[in-house]
């Protein structure tokens, strides 16, 4: 009897991902697994993109005024 590794077919993070910036966004849809990190006072949310290997990440803090956030959403490379 002989072992072997199954490794599932999935494509690799992008090593140079590209970004869009929304500061104070009114509104946002994304959908897939989400993970809530509260650190430093500050709040990261991620969003692993379903059926995908995007990462969008929500930032929330406050410098001594009122709590600013910003969304970071992975875009396509341009063509």
């Amino acid at each position: 009897m002989s072992n072997y590794v199954v490794k599932a077919s999935r494509p690799t993070r992008d090593p140079y991902p590209v970004y869009k910036f929304y500061n104070e966004p009114e509104e946002w849809v994304g959908s897939g697994t989400v993970t809530v990190s509260c650190k430093d006072g500050k709040v990261d949310v991620k969003i692993m993109e379903t059926d995908s290997n995007r990462i969008h990440t929500l930032s929330v803090w406050s410098d001594e005024g009122p709590v600013a956030a910003r969304l970071t959403e992975q875009c396509e490379h341009p063509a």
